[in-house]
């Protein structure tokens, strides 16, 4: 089970540089589905991370802060890891704007629970992410030695010492993984994203997407399809003169019409049996996609199992 991800858009003020995103790491272990028909049951998590990922985040975490120390970051030698940190984030005022979209396989067809989303509205993978790992605030030389993504005319250097490639965690994930999963294609998230693309298009997850959208129409929200609603295009001008008007302390918090329409959102999807419906056509077509693709899927799994191994002694001291 993939848990929540930050997937993040580095951008300088003027144009598009890079994008980076937080290795598929899990937190720490919980109970996984174990039925076909429970909905955060996905075929293709077989050969992922999985819960092991917490062992290997930790394994990368240790050889980073062993990294930083050798570049003469002597503070960070008693740096907290557990639980995790979250993925460092450039510093603000660098000229760089970092945008940031969380992906989570409990909301793989959106928000299910009425509660949770009058609570925080499309934001719930941000705040389950934000509460396992907790943000720290980094210096631009201590960003720039941890993840060693540079820009305009960022040092290459901190203290003397040269930055490795992809700075000190790019550098522990070499150590764990042989190479850094960001140079690798990943089978999983591919065929992961192909099954939900395939599965959209299908006459029966159609038809769920049309009794959706006629029981919001019911509730006053004019939208086709789920994702409609979570991008809330509608919703923008509205929202925009709210956050003028009150000047919320958190820019980031859910706007009151957003609360409203995922709340309802959620409510559809119960009422309409819209989660059973498209996850079994998900199932089914991840099992086709595996069919397809097994060689390289167990090369992947292969390489993940690789990984926790090699975290494993780094962690226990034999590497």
């Amino acid at each position: 089970m993939r848990a929540a991800v930050p997937l993040l858009l580095l951008l300088a003020s003027t144009l598009a540089l890079a994008g980076c995103g937080q290795p598929s790491d899990s937190p720490t272990p919980e109970a996984g589905p174990t039925s076909s028909s429970d909905p955060r049951f996905l075929p293709l998590a077989a050969y992922d991370m999985s819960d092991a990922g917490h062992t290997v985040g930790t394994a990368r975490w240790t050889l980073a802060k062993q990294c930083m120390v050798r570049l003469g970051f002597d503070d960070l030698k008693n740096l907290d890891i557990d639980p995790l940190p979250d993925w460092p984030r450039r510093p603000a005022g660098t000229g760089v704007f970092t945008a940031v979209a969380y992906a989570d396989d409990d909301f793989r067809y959106g928000v299910q629970d009425p509660r949770q989303a009058a609570r925080y509205g499309y934001h719930a993978a941000r705040i389950e992410y934000e509460r396992r790992y907790p943000q720290r605030t980094w210096t631009l030389s201590q960003y720039l030695a941890l993840t060693g993504e540079f820009f305009g005319d960022d040092p290459k250097s901190v203290h003397g010492h040269r930055i490795p490639r992809r700075g000190c965690l790019g550098e522990a994930d070499r150590a764990i993984y042989g190479s850094n999963p960001q140079d690798r294609r990943d089978p999983v998230l591919e065929l992961e994203s192909k099954s939900l693309q395939q599965g959209m298009k299908d006459p029966a997850w159609k038809k769920a997407d049309q009794a959706w959208s006629a029981c919001m129409r019911t509730a006053g929200h004019h939208y086709a399809t789920p994702r409609d609603a979570q991008l809330g295009e509608d919703r923008r001008r509205e929202e925009l003169n709210e956050r003028l008007t009150a000047r919320p302390k958190d820019p980031d918090a859910p706007s009151a019409l957003e609360k409203q329409t995922a709340t309802a959102d959620a409510r559809c999807k119960q009422r309409t049996g819209y989660v059973r419906a498209v996850h079994a056509i998900d199932v089914r077509i991840q099992n086709q996609l595996i069919a397809e693709n097994r060689p390289k899927l167990e090369k992947q799994r292969r390489w993940n199992r690789e990984a926790v191994r090699k975290a494993h002694d780094i962690l226990e001291g034999r590497s």
